[in-house]
């Protein structure tokens, strides 16, 4: 089963795109990679490997849509702008977006997953957002987001910046709730987020965060062939 669907973003101010695989069992929200769109998961054959589980309602996949163009792969604006709509992004996500998906598949065990950047998505989207995440499944990710700013700082920075986000805590000032949230960390053995996903890992050992860290020999670059195999496992 396979649906498109889009609805109005008043956060954004635009409609949102999105698509829908499956029709019941764990709910799946996926982010694409760095200004990738809704429908890049079926453009890079990464459903096939899911086809069991679509079939007999195990996954329910909910493919959503990006504004890294306006947000943080936005180098026109000023970085506060850029700021501004992944703020915006997050607030479409919470209270809009997940609200339907909810609407139309209860389970409340909602798994968010993506690969690169769609990494860096899930895992913000993970420790921001305990209360509505269950498990976060990170393929290649990059954690910093203070490469995309230039040298700009606030709060909201480093509050959208993962790795530096958690190295400013302590396990006093960790929202227990993150350890509710079931981590999946994954690269290659030649992948360039290879590093900033051990460094992530380090960062949860540290903190105590529930999580788990692999990294493939075969196929070891950050490409699809990777994220098509890693999928199989872990959703």
């Amino acid at each position: 089963m396979r649906s498109y669907e889009k609805i109005y973003s008043a956060s954004l101010g635009m409609e949102m795109e999105h698509l829908v695989y499956g029709w019941g069992g764990a709910p799946v929200l996926v982010f694409p990679t760095s200004k990738g769109r809704f429908y890049q998961w079926e453009d890079f054959h990464m459903l096939p490997g899911l086809a069991e589980h679509l079939a007999r309602g195990w996954l329910q996949l909910f493919c959503v849509d990006s504004i890294d163009r306006l947000s943080w792969y936005n180098f026109e604006d000023h970085q506060r702008t850029q700021l501004e709509w992944q703020l915006a992004y997050e607030e479409y996500l919470l209270h809009e977006f997940l609200p339907a998906l909810q609407r139309r598949n209860s389970n409340p065990f909602l798994i968010v997953t993506g690969a690169s950047f769609g990494g860096f998505h899930a895992v913000n989207f993970g420790l921001r957002n305990p209360g509505s995440a269950s498990r976060v499944v990170a393929m290649s990710g990059e954690y910093e987001a203070f490469k995309y700013v230039d040298g700009y700082f606030d709060e909201d920075v480093l509050a959208n910046s993962p790795l530096d986000f958690l190295k400013s805590l302590d396990r006093s000032s960790l929202d227990p709730k993150v350890r509710t949230v079931e981590f999946l960390l994954a690269s290659g053995r030649w992948d360039f987020c290879k590093e900033p996903t051990l460094a992530l890992a380090r960062e949860m050992d540290r903190l105590a965060i529930p999580h788990r860290c692999h990294v493939w020999d075969e196929p070891g670059i950050h490409d699809w062939p990777l994220w098509r195999e890693q999928v199989r496992c872990y959703l």
